[in-house]
């Protein structure tokens, strides 16, 4: 009876023995958050030789102009309407050029901003091991990323939109530009996301003590997301406001 009721405790764990030590468990983390990174990285590689691409081919001039109508001076109904009564005139090369690049360059900013902080908290937390300040700082790191959400939703909202006559109705429709550069706008977005998720996580994990100044590992693994985020937002943002017009 004894021999089943230790193997029984062994196969569910019941026995600190059999526990994995800490060191293996955040080895194994850290190569799990490594191959995150390394996927993200193919990820943001891939949007930027779209964007790329897209500038070096612009087919048929259509990098930033497109042939329609400005969707700042009309809704899609009024436009619509137009078509509809016959009184639409003839549609023109519309020219939307660049998006703000302090915008981009603000966005990234808040981005690195974020990734110090968290850098920062973990560093004082494991030499301080002061979890309350740990808390405090990966929360007001949540608030920074917050910002940089907001930011980003301004900057999709700035994307110009054209409305192209095709097939006897208006769609509306953006240049190769605005489409690539909504598509890196966006996945920035969607990891500024990410990051105030995870660093809320932390901030409520180390309030209840599952994060100290001695379990610090997952403050690690949180802080190598964060940092690369940080470095890809640089990356991306220096790439788009220096190559983006076509000489």
């Amino acid at each position: 009876m004894s021999i089943v009721t230790s193997s029984t405790s062994e196969f569910h764990g019941g026995a600190p023995g059999h526990h994995e030590p800490p060191e293996k468990v955040d080895a194994r983390q850290r190569l799990g958050v490594w191959l995150l990174i390394g996927a993200d990285v193919i990820v943001v590689a891939a949007l930027l030789f779209t964007y790329l691409y897209l500038r070096g081919l612009n087919t048929d001039n259509h990098w930033m102009t497109i042939l329609g109508y400005p969707g700042k001076l009309h809704t899609y109904a009024e436009w619509d309407n137009l078509a509809n009564n016959g009184t639409l005139a003839a549609p023109k090369e519309i020219y939307t050029g660049p998006l703000s690049a302090g915008l981009q360059w603000l966005a990234a900013a808040i981005t690195v901003v974020a990734a110090a902080v968290v850098w920062w908290a973990e560093k004082g937390l494991r030499a301080t091991k002061n979890t309350k300040a740990f808390s405090a700082l990966t929360l007001f790191a949540v608030a920074v990323t917050i910002v940089g959400v907001v930011i980003s939703a301004i900057q999709l909202k700035d994307i110009p939109q054209v409305f192209v006559a095709a097939n006897d109705s208006l769609t509306m429709s953006y240049t190769a530009y605005d489409s690539a550069m909504m598509a890196l706008i966006g996945s920035a977005l969607i990891h500024l996301v990410v990051l105030a998720f995870l660093g809320l996580g932390l901030s409520i994990r180390a309030a209840r003590g599952a994060i100290t100044g001695d379990k610090w590992y997952q403050a690690r693994l949180v802080r190598l997301y964060f940092v690369w985020v940080g470095i890809s937002a640089v990356v991306v943002t220096l790439i788009t406001t220096t190559i983006n017009t076509v000489h």
